[in-house]
């Protein structure tokens, strides 16, 4: 079995990739990178290093690498023929591999090939329906029916500690040994066969979504942008911070209410879960820097995101949520020129004001508590900053 997987970068060697190779595919990875691409191909294969194994390493075999620039024939050869295709671009990424997978699966219907799962394991909602909307946008002519006889969609969740590294001149990564990709099984091509070991296969995604996003990636990004006002730029040392990891948990909880309310989850559970995500932060030896965990503002500003999203459905279910307000009013707060939406964030900041800025990002009325809330938190923290 042949699995193409888009991008190179941690999560796709040190997760998705990780997996595949366990399930017993050979691996195709599809990147734009030209020294990561040499790199694997030298020797056909990688390392990870398990953290919570005292960085043992686990070699990955059976993989090769493809520019989908410069070798634009051989990689939609290669989607024609894949058995399984897996992303892991970043989110705001996936319209830019749209217009070659357009061109595999063109490729692949007019070869009737077997009907193909496509997985965007990406952290976003619905991460493999924004892949198809993305290419029906450019199919041109290849329309929603012609695109479901040759592709399923699953939705997918996922959940992995993967840091990079670089250990005798070569690019690795460091995995954490517990993980978790769920897929949507009622949307796989065949709900019959699940084509990757060791996944959670559901029929309810939705709720370990939120757990993950609402819960983990929720806590996270509250570290970086709090982090980022007390002047830290290493996510290791907010983490070695009390009074911050006492937010971080006291978010969670907030998060963990709602959670425990709208599905299955037992509030026990969920604070294992918590306790379980402050531990994996704090693992001796992990580095990672406040400027990558806090990017893409704007996108975690969103209505359905990692803050606004629990804070939003908090209120609407009467729970505790002024440590979220915190962290969304912190959000507005991070300001790094490099990032593309922090700078743009910031500038509509200056040009408009944060009083219209807020319900413009987050969709929060400006006539709310919430509004409210933030507008104060966001003078509190900028006189800290």
């Amino acid at each position: 079995m042949k699995a193409v997987h888009f991008g190179a970068g941690s999560i796709g060697r040190g997760f998705i990739a990780d997996l595949l190779h366990d399930s017993g595919y050979d691996i195709v990875f599809l990147d734009v990178d030209d020294h990561l691409i040499n790199q694997i191909n030298h020797t056909g294969t990688y390392n990870l290093y398990l953290i919570n194994e005292h960085f043992s390493k686990k070699t990955i075999n059976q993989v090769k690498a493809i520019s989908s620039l410069s070798n634009e024939k051989e990689a939609i050869e290669e989607i024609r023929t894949a058995d399984l295709i897996t992303t892991s671009v970043w989110a705001d990424n996936l319209p830019k591999i749209a217009p070659i997978l357009v061109k595999g699966l063109k490729e692949r219907r007019k070869t009737k090939a077997a009907k193909i799962n496509l997985l965007a394991c990406e952290n976003a909602l619905f991460n493999s329906e924004i892949l198809k909307r993305e290419i029906l946008k450019i199919a041109d002519g290849f329309t929603e029916s012609d695109l479901n006889e040759v592709a399923a969609f699953p939705n997918t969740a996922v959940d992995r500690l993967v840091l990079e590294a670089v250990r005798d001149g070569e690019r690795v990564i460091d995995i954490g040994s517990e993980h978790e990709l769920v897929i949507e099984r009622n949307k796989l091509a065949d709900p019959g066969i699940e084509p990757i070991k060791g996944a959670v296969y559901t029929d309810n995604l939705q709720k370990y979504i939120e757990r993950k996003l609402y819960i983990i990636n929720c806590g996270h990004a509250w570290a970086g942008y709090m982090g980022h006002i007390y002047g830290y730029t290493g996510m290791q040392d907010i983490f070695h911070n009390e009074q911050l990891v006492s937010g971080v948990r006291e978010v969670m909880l907030e998060s963990s209410g709602l959670l425990a309310q709208k599905y299955d989850f037992s509030l026990e559970d969920l604070k294992a879960y918590i306790e379980f995500a402050i531990a994996r932060f704090q693992t001796p030896g992990i580095t990672d820097t406040v400027n990558r965990v806090a990017r893409s503002p704007i996108r975690k500003l969103q209505q359905n995101e990692r803050l606004t999203g629990p804070c939003i459905q908090c209120e609407e279910y009467g729970l505790q949520n002024s440590r979220l307000l915190q962290g969304i009013a912190a959000a507005f707060l991070f300001n790094n020129p490099a990032d593309e939406q922090s700078a743009a964030l910031q500038y509509h900041i200056k040009k408009y004001g944060i009083a219209e800025s807020i319900p413009f990002y987050t969709a929060i009325p400006a006539d709310s508590r919430m509004y409210a809330v933030i507008l104060e938190q966001y003078g509190s923290l900028k006189n800290y900053h």
